[in-house]
């Protein structure tokens, strides 16, 4: 059933995400969706008190938010905003009209470091180590994992209807490695992980020895976490490069079997290896597999 939904949706999704437009949902079932366009995105300023670096959140909401003030929503983080936003939203809306989610989330975009180049926010923000001592560069993960957790997430909590009980979070490259370091840090910072391609190999894999920490002191892991990958990222010697790639899928092979080898009682981990794609054509059909996997409708099958 999953290959057939995938082979139904593949397209349209494709041609959704990189136009940034949602297509309309045909037939009686077909819900109204709201506008997905930037300028029907809120943007908030929500900085960092600590840090004082200046941060926004782009928040776009359901398609009925305001004609039922009596729902509280589940609410979907996405790392990496300035890129995800609007076309992630234009594609959980989509998904939505058609039947494929049970509710629409609010979806949250985390944007990078205000007046800071992309790559250098990210790099900082989104890994959990230095690579040398002194560096500045990498490993600040915890101090942005503080900053969500006690100020965007509260900030967002007491702004828009939420439901606490069903955060997601969602991040790809060295945004699945932030969620990686999230739920072996503070799992219940969020309850389902939408992890994408993620960066396992940064810093001689050190995301293991996180790991390993965290099953020495702890008997269960409560979360739901769906992991998928581009079945093209493998290893492989790559001229322009001078060297060989990443493998990635068997890094997401081994992230799943050490959690399932704990035998945590409180744990559903699941993966899609996405055949035949890369590390940037994989989100479509990845995000779609692991959204409709958390929130699916009656039309996700």
């Amino acid at each position: 059933m999953l290959v057939a939904m995938l082979r139904a949706h593949a397209l349209a999704l494709i041609v959704l995400f990189y136009a940034g437009i949602a297509p309309a949902a045909a037939g009686p079932q077909a819900r109204e969706m709201r506008s997905c366009a930037l300028g029907d995105i809120e943007t908030r300023s929500v900085p960092d008190p600590t840090s004082g670096r200046s941060y926004d959140i782009q928040v776009s909401l359901p398609s009925d938010y305001d004609a039922d003030t009596s729902k509280h929503r589940p609410v979907l983080y996405l790392a990496d905003g300035g890129r995800a936003m609007p076309r992630l939203p234009c594609l959980v809306k989509a998904l939505y009209s058609q039947g494929s989610l049970e509710q629409e989330p609010i979806i949250v975009g985390l944007s990078y470091g205000e007046g800071e180049n992309l790559e250098a926010s990210r790099k900082r923000d989104y890994t959990p180590v230095p690579l040398k001592p002194g560096d500045t560069a990498y490993g600040g993960a915890q101090a942005y994992q503080r900053y969500l957790g006690q100020t965007v997430i509260p900030y967002v909590e007491s702004h828009y209807r939420v439901d606490p009980g069903r955060r997601l979070y969602w991040g790809h490259s060295y945004g699945g490695l932030l969620g990686a370091h999230i739920l072996l840090t503070q799992p219940d910072l969020f309850g389902t992980y939408l992890l994408g391609s993620a960066s396992f190999w940064f810093a001689d894999h050190v995301i293991w020895r996180i790991e390993d920490d965290y099953a020495k002191a702890n008997s269960d892991l409560r979360a739901n976490v769906l992991l998928y990958v581009g079945g093209d990222e493998i290893s492989r010697y790559d001229p322009s490069r001078g060297g060989y790639t990443k493998d990635m899928v068997g890094d997401m092979e081994a992230f799943e079997a050490r959690l399932k080898r704990r035998g945590f009682p409180g744990l559903t981990i699941r993966s899609l290896v996405v055949s035949g794609k890369n590390h940037r054509n994989t989100i479509p059909a990845g995000f779609t597999w692991a959204i409709t996997s958390a929130l699916g409708g009656e039309n996700s099958n």
